[in-house]
């Protein structure tokens, strides 16, 4: 009995410690910013490179004409570059510094990222999105976006967590608010949302 005993104090015992590890583990990911090194179109040294077309108008045309428009993630993220300068509100305002938004095309979906400052050290949070379209009876285009997790830090973490910053991504839909409606036409119509490696292409069906 008493050797029974003893066995199951030790496994209490080691099941404590392996979750005090992966605690330890999470937070310690948590604080290690995401490698952002792979990112077309965002410049090491925090400079911003011009694009090379402007995007609020190309989104617009497509919109309009219903053509097809193919936009690149180095093309993209050197609009966010150039378009956006945040700061930091609230209590932190001081300690923590905005240094940039960017997003990655993967294959079927993007992730979102945002990129701060804090204490001197980096800190990034990501949420990964994916677009579910059908087809209507009135041929039209039914879209729905799947916000699908991402991460804080390096730790992969599960929608729940993210909503906890959601603030940050409503903020930026404001700030691109021209490029946000004509991206709505888009979608509102008849425009295919296609994520490819380092690309998104939005196409017309009929083409």
């Amino acid at each position: 009995m008493a050797e029974r005993s003893k066995r199951f104090h030790s496994a209490i015992l080691f099941l404590a410690l392996a979750l005090l590890l992966f605690l330890f583990t999470a937070i310690a990911l948590s604080f290690l910013p995401q490698d952002l090194s792979d990112l077309e179109g965002r410049n090491e040294d925090g400079s911003s490179t011009p694009p090379s077309r402007n995007l609020e108008r190309v989104l617009e045309n497509a919109a309009k004409q219903g053509i097809q428009v193919t936009l690149s993630e180095a093309e993209v993220n050197q609009w966010l570059a150039n378009q956006l300068v945040g700061t930091q509100e609230g209590a932190l305002g001081k300690s923590v510094q905005y240094k940039g938004t960017w997003v990655r095309f993967k294959e079927g979906s993007v992730q979102i990222i945002f990129e701060r400052e804090a204490f001197n050290r980096l800190h990034t949070i990501a949420m990964n999105v994916e677009i579910e379209q059908t087809v209507e009876a009135d041929d039209r285009v039914n879209t729905r976006i799947h916000r699908q997790g991402g991460r804080l830090g390096q730790m992969p973490v599960p929608q729940g967590y993210l909503m906890l910053v959601l603030s940050s991504y409503d903020e930026l839909s404001s700030a691109m608010a021209p490029e946000v409606a004509s991206l709505k036409k888009l979608l509102q119509g008849k425009a295919v949302v296609e994520f490819t490696e380092g690309q998104v292409t939005f196409r017309p069906r009929s083409s």
